[in-house]
C-alpha cells in the first residue's frame, strides 16, 4: 500500500504547472465549445475577470459584430475570424501581445450571457458577460477554467 501512495505522490510531483508567463498547465485537456454559434455572441460584452499581471482589466469591454469576414471586435480594435480547425476557435488580429494568439471559446451559457475564452498556451484567459454576472454562472466559468488547466487562484476580477 505504501508503494502505491509513493508512486501517486511521485506522479503528482511530475505534473506540469503553469509557468510565470502562463496561467495554464499545458498538459491539461482543453477544447473549444462544439456547439458554438458565432451569430449569438454579437453585441456588447464586458470583462468580469481575467488572467493579467496588472491593471483594472485586460479586455475591459468588447463589441462583437458579424461581417463578411466573420467577427469584428470593435472596442479592442481588432478583428476575429473563425478558423476551420474547430468550432469556437477564433484567429484574432490587430491586438497587442498575448491577446493576438488564437482565442478558443471554452464555454458559453445556454442563453449566451456569459462567455469564457482562453488560449491553448495559457497566456490569456477571460470571463466576459453581457451584464451583471450571477454567482452560478461565475462558478461555472471558474470550473471550466479549472478543468482546462488554468490556475484559477490567479484569476482576477475586473475593476471598472
Amino acid at each position: 500500500m505504501h508503494r502505491v501512495i509513493l508512486v501517486a505522490l511521485l506522479l503528482a510531483g511530475c505534473a506540469k504547472t503553469p509557468t510565470p508567463d502562463t496561467y495554464r498547465n499545458p498538459t491539461a485537456p482543453i477544447s473549444s465549445i462544439a456547439l458554438f454559434d458565432p451569430a449569438r455572441i454579437a453585441g456588447e460584452w464586458r470583462e468580469v475577470a481575467s488572467f493579467r499581471q496588472a491593471g483594472p482589466c485586460l479586455i475591459c469591454q468588447a463589441r462583437f459584430t458579424t461581417n463578411a469576414e466573420g467577427l469584428a471586435l470593435q472596442s479592442v480594435a481588432g478583428t476575429a475570424r473563425l478558423v476551420p480547425s474547430g468550432p469556437g476557435r477564433l484567429a484574432v488580429q490587430g491586438l497587442p501581445g498575448d491577446l493576438s494568439e488564437p482565442w478558443w471559446v471554452l464555454w458559453v451559457d445556454a442563453d449566451y450571457r456569459t462567455l469564457v475564452i482562453g488560449t491553448p498556451s495559457g497566456r490569456f484567459g477571460a470571463v466576459l458577460d453581457r451584464g451583471r454576472i450571477g454567482p452560478d454562472r461565475m462558478k461555472a466559468a471558474t470550473e471550466i477554467l479549472d478543468w482546462a488547466g488554468y490556475d484559477t487562484a490567479r484569476l482576477r476580477p475586473a475593476q471598472m
